[in-house]
């Protein structure tokens, strides 16, 4: 690989970094495309790589949240139980399907993940109504206060749907390469977990499950790390940038930019199927 090829590298890591920590995401729905689309990189390889990439996205951006204390740990934690198994039974699939196979099912989960993305939008108040009115019924009872004293509270009342998103989010993320944070976070929204603390826990449950994913394709032996090294740096800053920005700016439209660019590059790599 050239100087030039790893700079690249770099910029992309931190360009993908920078948004996809802000609204609870890894990123791998850009990294594993842009590997297989630019670099030329067997499906294989570029699910390892965007592993390796999105776990620096998601340990930054954890230490980030960690900070702002918008982390609600046994969330998270739950959220991992089932998470690698399904890691390891994704993984072991790259080893089964040919790499053109991986390519139109990788594609098929981003534009999925895409329309996922549109479709996840802002709190409104009726929404809010919703979550308060639910705080009055039973359920697993949840308050979280970040650092500047504002004090969230919320009641889980589906933990069977925790426990789906956790397998799948491990599944996606050892087959596919993505980091499964718009399964959890999309989950914990539905559950009506606030978004800022969704975003914040679901990166700590990404962190987990992507630790696990990067294992179990190391031992498989499909990270190249000429590439995961520099995109991986670009991810780790990028993701410290996204944390601080995720104070100010509002995550609709990057949603809806992320989301629109996800849609193509899946795409993209469906219609690669059929030489087109």
């Amino acid at each position: 690989m050239s100087v030039i090829e790893a700079f690249l590298l770099l910029i992309i890591g931190f360009v993908i970094g920078v948004p996809a920590s802000m609204v609870g995401l890894g990123g791998g729905f850009i990294i594993v495309p842009t590997l297989i689309l630019i670099f030329r990189l067997p499906a294989q390889n570029a699910i390892a790589i965007s592993l390796v990439a999105i776990s620096g996205t998601s340990f930054s951006a954890t230490i980030g949240y960690l900070r702002q204390k918008r982390v609600d740990f046994k969330l998270s934690l739950l959220y991992d139980l089932l998470d690698i198994p399904g890691v390891i039974i994704g993984a072991y699939l790259t080893t089964i399907f040919s790499s053109n196979v991986l390519t139109g099912i990788c594609g098929f989960f981003i534009a999925s993940i895409s329309l996922l993305l549109v479709k996840r939008g802002e709190v409104t108040p009726s929404s809010v109504k919703n979550r308060e009115v639910r705080l009055r019924d039973k359920g697993w009872r949840r308050r979280v206060v970040d650092s500047s004293g504002r004090v969230f509270e919320y009641a889980i009342h589906k933990p069977g749907l925790v426990l789906i998103s956790s397998f799948m989010s491990g599944f996606v993320a050892g087959l596919c390469g993505l980091g499964g944070g718009i399964t959890d976070t999309a989950t914990m929204v539905l559950l009506c977990v606030p978004p800022h603390v969704a975003v914040a826990s679901s990166e700590l449950a990404m962190a987990l499950t992507n630790g696990a994913g990067v294992i179990t394709h190391g031992l498989l032996e499909n990270i190249l790390l000429e590439y995961a090294f520099p995109i991986t740096m670009g991810t780790i800053i990028g993701a410290q940038m996204g944390c601080l920005l995720a104070k100010r700016v509002k995550g609709k439209a990057l949603k809806s930019i992320l989301s629109a660019i996800a849609f193509l590059l899946g795409l993209r790599l469906i219609l690669s199927l059929f030489n087109i």
